[in-house]
């Protein structure tokens, strides 16, 4: 250090906010997911996003930002899902709070400020935020579905529920929480199962009364990784410019879940309590094993997931396709 304690610092500064990011194969949608991080009312963060296997225009489309708060690792094979790009990026994250942002939703300006807010605020391991699940223009008549709603202001593993890009979790709270598993040993979602696991562990998992998160799932929409559209997302984004107002439209065609009967509910908390998640049975009536993911990927236009064990000759018929240019897995 020179002399008068002026030196210059040793080491990279810590973002108080990591942002991880995992992504496949659609740039044009997280061109519009990195356009909203951007424009985040708090600028103190970084930003880590995975690539699942993908094409070089993903790159090509992180790099045209030029902004060094961003960075890009490729994954050289497809993990096929969530899990695995996402737990990349928690164990490179250096913020105070590691935030999640799924490539095809929006964040509203003053996401990362609010959640900031209220996690030190309750204290909290965990923030998640109200999300509008944003229904495509195909479903007719559909209303948005409101989630993130807790019981007393905190996590109830019976009625909230709260995917990846509402929630905010303590960095320092993560080695307790652990990863998130992979999909095809969860009953449920990835998030939920994740947000279930941390509050058996103990978490504290606070609801934030905000709306600030916009989910534009893939599953819901036929095709969406077959094709490069961001369509719905760029018109979204240009009613960020006035986003109180965007609040507005939104809750006006919205509904929250249904409230369980009083009988159903103690049922559920008691299996929760059990270490059941109350979305297994359901689940496991609707999808065997790994059949969600199955599900999801014909939805969304993607091949079978891939082969996690596959012998010499599956490895060499992978290289043979590589050799012939950039696969769409």
């Amino acid at each position: 250090m020179e002399k008068g304690g002026q030196g210059a610092p040793i080491g990279p500064i810590e973002p108080l906010v990591s942002i991880v990011i995992a992504t496949h194969n659609r740039p044009a949608v997280l061109h519009q997911a990195l356009k909203s991080l951007i424009g985040q009312t708090l600028q103190d963060w970084e930003a880590i996003v995975v690539g699942d296997g993908c094409r070089p225009d993903t790159a090509a489309t992180v790099a045209a930002f030029e902004d060094a708060r961003i960075s890009y690792i490729d994954l050289p094979v497809n993990f096929g899902e969530q899990s695995g790009p996402n737990n990349i990026g928690f164990a490179r994250a250096r913020g105070r709070f590691i935030a999640i942002l799924n490539h095809d939703d929006l964040w509203f300006p003053d996401h990362l400020a609010s959640m900031c807010g209220w996690i030190d605020a309750t204290g909290a391991d965990v923030v998640i935020a109200r999300g509008a699940v944003i229904e495509s223009s195909a479903s007719k008549g559909s209303r948005h579905m409101i989630l993130g709603m807790g019981r007393d202001g905190f996590y109830d593993p019976v009625t909230t529920v709260g995917f990846g890009s509402a929630q905010m979790v303590r960095r320092t709270s993560l080695p307790r929480l652990g990863p998130w598993r992979p999909a095809s040993q969860c009953v449920c979602e990835s998030s939920q199962d994740w947000l279930f696991r941390a509050w058996r562990k103990g978490a504290v998992i606070a609801t934030m009364p905000h709306l600030t998160v916009l989910m534009l799932h893939s599953g819901k929409r036929e095709g969406s990784y077959a094709r490069d559209t961001a369509r719905e997302q760029e018109e979204l984004m240009d009613a960020m410019d006035a986003p109180d107002a965007l609040r507005v439209r939104i809750l006006g065609n919205a509904e929250e879940p249904a409230p369980l009967k009083r009988s159903r509910y103690v049922k559920r908390r008691l299996l929760a309590m059990l270490g059941m998640h109350p979305r297994a049975r359901s689940f496991r009536r609707q999808y065997r094993r790994g059949a969600f993911i199955a599900m999801l990927r014909r939805t969304r236009g993607l091949p079978p997931m891939p082969e996690r064990e596959p012998d010499a000759d599956a490895l060499l018929a992978r290289y043979r396709r590589g050799g012939e240019g950039p696969e769409a897995s």
